[in-house]
């Protein structure tokens, strides 16, 4: 059991710095000196990173390591070949995941059409007019004029906002920060989906143990009811004992058919897992009595820093500064410039003069003055973001050391719980081997070893549900400390695959 951990500090999101430079001379002569001036002003920005809590590990926990690319190869530890397939074959198949791998995708086209602000946009149009003149004058007749004439006419515009205070930054950014979250989510959707399909393996496994246990109960019971029925009708025993016999075989019956119903919805769920349809047709092998690797004695505390869900809490408080610095400055005025360039039909060459557009090259100014609040709300809301993503790390760091702590505890618990129940499996097999052996010899009758079988049944049912709880626990703890015992960040993240319409356009 790790030590409690004393040293957790609170965090509280503070406002973003709202201190602006403004101009204290008087107002300067001219657009183009008054921008010189402001590009010179600078803002503040707080260091989001301050504001995370910072979580000192407990006892139990080593500091330091050196970090390295782990591989996410946690699965082969079970050293289970059909189960590495089924990893492999959800990740390509779930569409829980391809929703998210959508959500990803998306998120880097939020980012890169908010970095597209940082650029100059130019915008070209064409125009074609047609004049229909009913009669025609004289001094349109010497120009050589007809009465349809057609023009064509062709614009390139030109604007780019001038990033003075860092607003277009900011947003970029905190787009750009906002996608590495979902790229983190991505990740934590394919450890999370790696472990619900180990997870389920084993459940899998667990159940078909158990109903061949059950019918084995069947067996027995069927024995027995038998028995009692041939002493009743030999007077040996009451109708109530043959009653009693009768009663017990119906409920290893009943329980029979919850262990198949428990076994084919397990199958059934890992094969909606796989992004199969669920028609119980998966065949279940292997046995859960497996070799687990040690857990190191000391597990460093950076194991944690690589978990997805984690980095995305810490992207997304990033993003959430990022966002609130450009409200926090989206009031004051922006500069652009910008840039029109007519012609005509007879002078189509003069649309690309560069002399031409440096001439019609000005600064605008754009400057709120009355929106009824809409940028004071929308800065408020950015803040109260703000405060909420620090306050969601928070609380993911505090649910990762949770689950750790845990996990830890759980794992130590269930091998004592598989020791005992081995022991007692043993033993009681002993007994049941001891018990037939003198039925057989008539030194017992056959009531007292099928009552000795019964409990040697419901030992080895015991050992199969903490064995496969163990199993299941090493799955958790290892999506808790987000990979393997190694030190270091897993590998990276994998780009999401590409959406139907990029595969049929890649494919052209």
């Amino acid at each position: 059991m790790l030590a409690r951990n004393s040293n957790l500090k609170p965090s509280v999101a503070p406002s973003v710095q709202k201190a602006i430079c403004y101009p204290s001379i008087p107002v300067v002569s001219g657009t183009l000196a008054l921008f010189l001036f402001v590009t010179g002003c600078s803002i503040p920005r707080p260091d989001p990173r301050s504001e995370i809590t910072e979580m000192a590990p407990a006892d139990g926990w080593t500091a330091g390591g050196e970090a390295g690319d782990v591989a996410n190869d946690w699965i082969t530890s079970f050293d289970d070949p059909v189960l590495d397939k089924l990893v492999s074959e959800a990740q390509k198949a779930n569409p829980d995941l391809a929703q998210v791998a959508a959500s990803f995708s998306a998120a880097i086209a939020r980012a890169r059409q908010a970095n597209s602000a940082l650029f100059p946009r130019v915008d070209l149009g064409a125009e074609a007019k047609q004049t229909r003149y009913f009669e025609l004058t004289d001094e349109q007749k010497q120009l050589g004029l007809n009465k349809n004439q057609t023009s064509l006419g062709v614009s390139l515009d030109l604007s780019w906002e001038l990033d003075v205070w860092g607003r277009v930054s900011d947003s970029a950014k905190g787009a750009a920060l906002a996608a590495q979250a979902t790229a983190a989510d991505y990740a934590f959707a394919r450890q999370s989906l790696s472990a619900q399909v180990a997870k389920g393996w084993f459940q899998a496994i667990t159940a078909k143990r158990q109903l061949e246990l059950a019918n084995e109960f069947v067996k027995n019971f069927e024995e027995s009811y038998r028995l009692a029925d041939v002493r009743f009708k030999a007077g040996d025993v009451s109708a109530q004992d043959s009653f009693t016999a009768q009663a017990d075989l119906a409920g290893a019956r009943s329980n029979a058919e919850d262990a198949l119903f428990a076994a084919r919805a397990a199958i059934r769920s890992l094969e909606v897992l796989l992004g199969r349809y669920p028609a119980d047709e998966l065949t279940v092998a292997g046995t859960l009595e497996r070799t687990l690797p040690p857990i190191p004695a000391g597990l460093p505390s950076s194991v944690l820093e690589r978990r997805p869900d984690l980095i995305a809490a810490e992207r997304r408080v990033s993003s959430a500064f990022r966002l609130a610095s450009a409200a926090s400055v989206a009031r004051l005025p922006r500069f652009s410039l910008g840039s029109a360039y007519q012609t005509s039909d007879d002078n189509f060459s003069d649309l690309f003069d560069a002399p031409g557009m440096l001439a019609n090259l000005g600064i605008n100014l754009f400057q709120p003055l009355f929106d009824a609040g809409l940028l004071k709300s929308r800065f408020e809301e950015a803040e109260a973001n703000q405060a909420a993503a620090v306050a969601a790390y928070r609380s993911t760091a505090l649910t990762a050391f949770e689950e750790v702590e845990d996990t830890l505890a759980l794992e130590k618990s269930l091998i004592k719980q598989v020791a005992n129940l081995a022991l007692a499996a043993e033993s009681f097999e002993k007994a049941r081997s001891i018990g037939e052996l003198r039925y057989r010899e008539g030194e017992t009758d056959l009531t007292s070893y099928l009552v000795v079988q019964r409990q040697a049944l419901q030992a080895q049912a015991d050992l199969i549900t903490a064995r496969g709880e163990l199993l299941t626990n090493r799955v958790d703890l290892h999506l808790a400390l987000g990979g393997n015992f190694e030190t270091g960040p897993i590998n990276e993240t994998p780009a999401p695959p590409p959406l139907p319409s990029q595969e049929s356009d890649s494919s052209k």
